[in-house]
């Protein structure tokens, strides 16, 4: 027997979908296809882990150091394009009426340096290449940023476009090595489609409290109902531990010292216990998770940064003065952050404070 003749009987041992021991594979690995492309098209759409935004500022951007760097080459390619910067310092002599009387080149050194060295210079070599760096970068920021904000969109539609043409064509595939084909690259995309959407699962944020894993049995949601003090166990940002009730130098408990505070504005209508609230400071999503117990007078929050997950306790308080409003700070590595918070238990607004930013935040009930 011929070597092409045992090739022959070897692919007549690769079954046939079109077959009716086979035929309803295709329609296995299109299930297989949709329901892992569904998983994945929902991760996708209900996270911000795959949207990126542009960077406008190009002095803080690596890649505007790049963008500027090849405009340096830009500059010198093009030298004098811009002019040459160079100017003659002009001294303008005028009478009493102010009419020009004269005018003639100003022959101090400094003048000199300034017009014909020191001004050339900055114009060839700093004002020319950040011309040259932002006519490029700042159209590839642009692109960035739609692309950023419909890629979720046009992943999903790539993902949906797999599954309807697993539908459409996995039972035309009828010969052998066609069927062998569907199945690999039909697992080939399931695969694909579960991993990544785990990994999605996996790296989205999740609540910034797992409630149920230390709450006392005579509590079912909040430390509202015991005389304890609640804090983040800061080892893992996300357990609750329990510590005693703080006693002041006065000899006054805590709760004493808040007595009469929380009476009017957000203070008074701020649920007892945990309350988690979202929304965003600035466009960017956060949630906040605000700890009330007016009992021992603890006021605490828990901010996180959606996109980033990065996590932050905050220390509360309302005074007097302030009306009702809360102001929450907090510190993280040395960075400051602050809210300035006004409204109802419901609706929450105000302003968040991060160094020199001043951002405004709105949150809602969760």
């Amino acid at each position: 027997m011929s070597r092409l003749e045992n090739i022959k009987d070897r692919a007549k041992s690769i079954p046939e979908f079109s077959t009716q021991n086979y035929h309803i594979a295709g329609y296995i690995i299109a299930s297989l296809i949709t329901i892992s492309g569904l998983f994945l098209i929902y991760e996708t759409l209900t996270t911000d882990l795959l949207t990126f935004k542009a960077n406008w500022n190009m002095f803080k951007s690596p890649f505007g150091t790049l963008c500027m760097g090849i405009g340096l080459i830009c500059a010198i390619v093009f030298w004098g394009r811009f002019g040459h910067w160079s100017r003659k310092p002009i001294v303008e002599e005028r009478d009493s009426h102010d009419n020009l009387v004269r005018r003639y080149e100003d022959m101090d050194i400094i003048e000199q340096l300034f017009h014909k060295l020191v001004l050339p210079f900055l114009g060839h070599f700093i004002l020319e290449p950040i011309v040259y760096g932002a006519l490029i970068y700042y159209p590839i920021q642009c692109i960035i940023a739609i692309v950023g904000a419909i890629f979720p969109y046009i992943l999903s539609l790539i993902v949906l476009a797999i599954i309807v043409g697993a539908w459409l064509f996995s039972h035309k595939f009828q010969f052998r090595y066609h069927s062998l084909a569907l199945i690999v690259g039909g697992l080939l995309f399931t695969t694909g489609f579960t991993v990544g959407g785990y990994a999605i699962m996996k790296a989205s944020p999740n609540s910034t409290i797992q409630m149920m894993a230390n709450i006392p049995q005579n509590s079912p949601e909040a430390p509202s109902g015991a005389d304890d003090e609640w804090q983040m166990n800061e080892s893992d940002g996300n357990t609750i531990t329990q510590i005693d009730d703080p006693v002041y130098e006065d000899g006054l408990e805590e709760d004493d010292q808040f007595e009469g505070i929380g009476e009017v504005g957000l203070m008074a209508s701020l649920p007892e216990g945990t309350t988690v609230y979202t929304g965003d400071m600035g466009g960017f999503p956060i949630e906040m998770t605000i700890i009330n117990n007016s009992k021992t007078g603890v006021l605490k929050a828990i901010y996180k940064n959606i996109k980033y997950g990065t996590t932050l306790q905050l220390t509360g308080e309302s005074l007097p003065a302030m009306d009702g409003d809360i102001n929450f700070f907090g510190n993280d590595n040395g960075n400051s952050l602050s809210f300035d918070l006004s409204g109802t238990a419901d609706h929450i607004t105000g302003l968040g404070y991060s160094g020199n930013n001043e951002l405004t935040v709105t949150l809602h009930k969760k």
